[in-house]
């Protein structure tokens, strides 16, 4: 699809609905607030990605930044909090999907059985990853936005197929588990406020290049993350992991230039991932 169709199919979408997919996430003060000082990312949105603000039950919980055609999250932001409630028992079949993609005006995300979404199921199939992209895949459904790292509906909110990357089990319970043990366990303690942008490297943009699963979903080279932490005294610490979602699962700690520099050479660039380098 080239890229002006990709934006009739985007303007289209948002036309006389009640669109949650937004042009700027500053549209939305509530989600603006989920990025460092109010300002998102520079240099990884492209014509072929969606403004999400992530919305469950009325309240905005997260940002992501998805790919329509790799079919995962870029990146999601979110604001670090006390995990408070354990993992939610949710069955991956009852995971959640994001309506306004396809076009159906509603603003939260819904489950699949939901009858807003029966009749127009094709189209949300085809507008993001579904269950069955993920069924007997020998990978996991790799939150991109650790569940952990939130409390109560904020933690539910994070089970929706739009903050889902195909993920090595190995890895994802591995070392990409022990540094997000270590943001909540470790970072959260010692910050008032912490930032964190999580995403991926994508292995290719189309089916012609990089793995994917059922030609629809990419497999990411690499998982990464970043943080921006705000302590009581007004000083601040920024760091950044890059993890091989392939043997040998490697999550190698970088500064915030060295990560994206990493970026630059996958996505539009130049990157910069906190407003003034978390400064």
């Amino acid at each position: 699809m080239t890229c002006l169709n990709l934006s009739l199919v985007l303007l289209l979408f948002c036309c006389g609905a009640s669109c949650e997919v937004l042009q700027h996430f500053t549209d939305v003060p509530s989600c603006k607030n989920f990025f460092y000082q109010g300002q998102e990312p520079l240099g990884l949105s492209s014509n072929a990605t969606a403004n999400i603000c992530q919305r469950l039950g009325g309240n905005y919980y997260y940002a992501t930044l998805y790919h329509r055609l790799a079919r995962v999250p870029i990146y999601s932001a979110y604001i670090l909090e006390v995990s408070t409630t354990s993992r939610p028992d949710l069955s991956s079949t009852n995971w959640y999907l994001e309506p306004m993609l396809a076009g159906i005006g509603q603003k939260d995300m819904l489950q699949p059985s939901n009858s807003v979404m029966s009749m127009d199921m094709d189209d949300v199939i085809e507008s993001q990853a579904v269950n069955d992209d993920y069924r007997n895949s020998g990978l996991s459904r790799g939150h991109v936005n650790p569940s952990m790292h939130h409390s109560s509906n904020s933690q539910l909110s994070t089970f929706t197929y739009t903050n889902m990357a195909p993920q090595d089990s190995t890895f994802n319970s591995g070392t990409w588990n022990v540094y997000e043990t270590f943001l909540r366990d470790k970072i959260l303690s010692t910050c008032s406020q912490t930032h964190i942008l999580s995403g991926v490297i994508v292995s290719g943009f189309n089916p012609t290049r990089g793995k994917w699963l059922r030609n629809r979903v990419n497999v990411p080279d690499f998982f990464w993350s970043a943080f921006c932490c705000v302590h009581g005294d007004g000083t601040k610490r920024a760091e950044g992991r890059l993890g091989r979602n392939s043997s040998p699962y490697d999550t190698v700690t970088k500064t915030l230039p060295e990560l994206e520099e990493i970026l630059n050479k996958t996505y539009e660039g130049p990157v910069m991932l906190f407003k003034n380098g978390c400064q």
